[in-house]
This record gives structure tokens, C-alpha cells and sequence, in this order.
């Protein structure tokens, strides 16, 4: 192969390779652990030699920033971005992660679309990592929407008296907000 890849990404299935150094297994596929260059020795085994700059995958506890790319009741699925930890670049690979509805605040919360929009920015404590799927959690008073946007017009919300309001438009809506929001520009 000799190509590049990245924590997480799709090298093939267990019917054409042996997982070898730097390589796991997950329901019969074969992923990246690191970043590094993909070989495959005569006996079908499929590597990856680590690089120097080796991005660490998103592990239970971590903290995490993404974006809300849609809403499926009671699931929202975010894009998590790069981030510096400690001089390495902590990543996800190419997969959404999922933020479910009982995961937003303690108590009971009758809609996700009133807590997160498709185009917030949130903040999220990684919670668990099944079956290669990442869970979310954003309960926690520092954790929330850092940055939202008007659902009429698309423009920033700002943040008065504990309400979002777009300054284009007028409107006003609610997120649950993480104690950031109000330190992000006005």
C-alpha cells in the first residue's frame, strides 16, 4: 500500500489482511491506531509504521470542541476538530460522533433541537467509545455551546441576560450554554 493514514481510518477487512503492529480490529474491520505509512507484507499482514508526529485518538474523559453537523430526535451527531494537547494533535479521524438527548443536561430535557442547532460549536467531554462509535456528554456546567448561530438568518448570537440574540435579525433563542459563551466575543 505505502500510502498515509491516520488514527481510525479504514485499512480493510479481516478477509484480506492479518492485523499487524499499529493496527486493530473492530466487527471484522481493520483501523489505523496512529499516523504513519500502511504496508503489507507476502503473508497479508497490514501495518502502519508510526511517524514522529503521532495524533492521539480522543480516549474517555478527554475534552473536545465540534461542530453539530445534524439532528436526528434524540441524537445529534458532531464533527469533532483537531486539537493541541501537550504539543500533539489529539484527532478523530473522518467519523461523527454522537450526542445524545439524556447527555445535555441532568435533568429532563424535552427537545434536543431547544439544547443544540445544526452550526454550534460545542464543548464535550468524551464519554465512551463503543464499537468505534464516540459518545459525547456535555452535562457539566463548563460544558455547552461556546459559539451558536441565529436559526433565521445564520449570523452569531450574542449573549444578553442569560438569552442568545441575534443582532441582524432580532431573534432570540436558547442553547445550553457552557460557561465559555460568555467570555467569546460580544
Amino acid at each position: 500500500m505505502g500510502e498515509f493514514t491516520t488514527p481510525g481510518k479504514l485499512l480493510g477487512t479481516e478477509e484480506e489482511f492479518i492485523c499487524g503492529e499499529c493496527v486493530y480490529g473492530d466487527e471484522g474491520k481493520l483501523h489505523a491506531l496512529c499516523t504513519g505509512e500502511v504496508s503489507v507484507d507476502k503473508q497479508k499482514v497490514v501495518s502502519v509504521k508510526p511517524s514522529n508526529a503521532v495524533p492521539k485518538m480522543v480516549g474517555p474523559g478527554m475534552v473536545v470542541y465540534g461542530r453539530v453537523e445534524d439532528i436526528f430526535e434524540p441524537i445529534a451527531l458532531v464533527k469533532l476538530e483537531p486539537l493541541e494537547v501537550q504539543g500533539a494533535r489529539q484527532t478523530q479521524g473522518d467519523y461523527l460522533s454522537v450526542l445524545h438527548v439524556s447527555n445535555i443536561r441532568r435533568d429532563y430535557v424535552e427537545s434536543l433541537r431547544g439544547e443544540v442547532r445544526v452550526g454550534d460549536v460545542i464543548k464535550a467531554v468524551v464519554s465512551e467509545i463503543r464499537r468505534g462509535e464516540v459518545y459525547l456528554d456535555i452535562r457539566g456546567a463548563d460544558l455547552g455551546v461556546v459559539k451558536a448561530y441565529c436559526s433565521r438568518c445564520r449570523n452569531p448570537l450574542y449573549l444578553r441576560d442569560r438569552v442568545l440574540v441575534c443582532k441582524n435579525c432580532g431573534n432570540r433563542e436558547n442553547r445550553k450554554l457552557c460557561k465559555e459563551y460568555s467570555a467569546i466575543e460580544r
